[in-house]
């Protein structure tokens, strides 16, 4: 009776978290495909098969989702970064190709990007979540080191410094972006990792 009784609270735990997985997931589902302002709580309770009210036992809103999905985004921009900068290709190849990966993405989840990355954005100012330009800064900080042990890039400055010049530079695409719907983000951020290779690369 002991055992038993010991192991249901466990049950029960993985029940819930299994539940708020679920309404996670539908949530994700119905933002990707018709837009985060066009889904209503009502609209993933449906679709979730639950109560309106069980989704707020889980969720006080569904802001709180978009929150929770920041971070899975500065995990997945992590595991774009290493794709693309995990090769045995010049600096100049390596960075192009993670800006060319990045607008893929964009493009692909165009209905729900724009409001995921500006709550990140919101977050990352605020100093509620992890910092996204510093997480995601150390990857390229790594990159331009390397390039300049090889002679690819400049060394008159600082790696460090180097990277957070060119995360500023594809970060201000973002910025346009945030600004303007029909910014157009997916041939920017291209742009900017080449003009940012510019201002990189070493000279003769």
């Amino acid at each position: 009776m002991s055992d038993a009784s010991s192991a249901t609270p466990g049950r029960r735990e993985r029940r819930k978290q299994a539940l708020r997985q679920h309404i996670f997931d539908t949530a994700v589902s119905l933002f990707t495909r018709q837009g985060f302002r066009e889904t209503t709580v009502e609209q993933i309770a449906e679709a979730a098969d639950i109560a309106p009210a069980t989704f707020f036992n889980h969720f006080r809103n569904k802001q709180a989702v978009l929150v929770e999905m920041t971070s899975m985004v500065v995990n997945h921009v992590h595991d774009l970064l290493e794709r693309a900068f995990d090769r045995d290709a010049d600096v100049r190849t390596r960075l192009v190709g993670f800006a060319e990966a990045a607008a893929a993405d964009i493009g692909e989840a165009s209905s729900i990007a724009r409001d995921v990355v500006l709550t990140m954005v919101r977050a990352d100012s605020e100093g509620t979540e992890a910092p996204y330009l510093v997480y995601v800064q150390q990857p390229f900080a790594d990159l331009l080191l390397e390039g300049q042990e090889r002679g690819e890039v400049r060394d008159d400055l600082d790696a460090a410094f180097l990277a957070e010049m060119v995360v500023g530079m594809m970060n201000s695409t973002i910025t346009g972006w945030l600004a303007r719907p029909d910014y157009p983000i997916e041939k920017a951020i291209c742009q900017s990792a080449e003009f940012a290779w510019d201002a990189v690369k070493s000279r003769p």
